[in-house]
């Protein structure tokens, strides 16, 4: 299988717009692999980077999954030397705070709803800056977020100062590469598959001859046709609340959805307790929320009952009990009192043939080696 930034093959260090049109952006990456071996090595969706015969063998090596040592990605371009400069700066220990109210973290938090559960509200810092590349003028956004473990997440977003723009017409694009950066991110370290999709890049707005014959993206998968989940019922889209919940699940679950359409449920392994298990069930109707079954050691010992706090979509409930147990597993098991606990088999008489098995979060595993 190929290796791209959606398979996680690949990390997402800076995302540049093209001062020649305000809709193309590009993307720096860092490539995982190399980086976990102690190498640096960018690569960049420029012409500038793809079509430097220098970069020729070492894109192809990597696209084929080679780690040949005698390969070295060499110079680059003006936007991978502008992202090692970040790589290489002191990050600052402490940016100014913000909370939802504020255009970027508000654009973030609606674009990806995972972070509503990893990041609190008051944990999101932002630096602006003016800075030049190859005597270009941008405005350099860094958009951080410290989650409810106290991990922190940074993202960089440069914006061509040639292009007029304002805060609130920066907020869209700070939303969705920001925001897909820091996803990304606390995923990764939460040990739970990556949620969502990158954002579309320059080289899927603008296709050439060749990629205008292949077969159209589906309807409803990228992130700028994914409409907020809100008291609206007509948002002009032809779909109603429950398609629109439905659509932004896919969406964040990724794999996860074609998973839990196919056995009708998602296990999540306890951060907290060693050897716990929740097991996250949908009504085939999606007419109401499951109880959570919970496991100990493998062993089916009581339901948990995690109602809707508010109205809404039973797909967008399910979103925010399955990413709330892996990001603040605490939180969400405050609101399970005496009364909330039954025992096993309490909503349905399912016996689900696959073993609810834990697995340690990657900083269990860690902490454990």
């Amino acid at each position: 299988m190929a290796r791209s930034l959606r398979n996680g093959d690949f990390d997402l260090v800076l995302a540049i717009q093209s001062p020649s049109s305000p809709d193309r952006w590009y993307r720096v990456l860092l490539d995982r692999a190399r980086a976990l071996a102690g190498e640096t090595v960018l690569s960049c969706d420029c012409v500038g980077w793809r079509q430097d015969a220098r970069n020729l063998a070492a894109r192809r090596a990597l696209a084929a999954g080679r780690s040949d040592a005698s390969l070295r990605v060499p110079r680059g371009c003006k936007h991978t030397d502008a992202a090692q400069a970040l790589l290489g700066s002191p990050s600052s220990a402490i940016m100014p705070r913000f909370r939802t109210d504020h255009p970027y973290v508000g654009a973030t938090r609606t674009r990806w709803a995972p972070l509503r559960q990893f990041v609190p509200e008051d944990g999101w810092g932002i630096q602006e800056a003016r800075v030049s590349i190859s005597d270009e003028s941008y405005h350099l956004v860094l958009l951080q977020a410290t989650g409810t473990t106290g991990t922190t997440a940074t993202a960089a977003i440069a914006f061509a100062s040639c292009h007029p723009a304002t805060l609130g017409s920066r907020a869209a694009p700070v939303g969705d590469w920001g925001g897909y950066t820091i996803a990304a991110s606390f995923c990764r370290q939460a040990g739970v598959p990556l949620a969502g999709e990158p954002p579309l890049h320059f080289a899927e707005e603008l296709p050439t001859r060749s990629t205008a014959r292949r077969a159209a993206p589906q309807p409803g998968t990228s992130t700028r046709e994914i409409l907020a989940i809100g008291d609206q019922r007509d948002l002009g889209d032809g779909r109603t609340p429950a398609q629109r919940a439905e659509i932004t699940l896919r969406l964040f679950l990724g794999p996860q959805h074609a998973l839990l359409e196919r056995q009708g449920f998602l296990d999540v392994s306890s951060g907290l307790y060693p050897g716990r298990v929740y097991r996250l069930r949908r009504d085939p109707q999606r007419r109401y929320e499951r109880r959570v079954r919970v496991f100990e050691s493998g062993q089916y010992r009581a339901d948990y009952c995690i109602v809707r706090a508010q109205s809404v979509p039973e797909a967008d409930q399910f979103m925010s009990v399955y990413f709330g147990l892996i990001a603040d597993e605490r939180r969400i098991l405050s609101v399970v009192q005496r009364g909330n606990i039954f025992s096993p088999h309490s909503d349905g008489h399912e016996h689900e043939t696959v073993p609810a098995v834990w697995q340690p979060r990657a900083g269990q595993a860690a902490a454990a080696a």
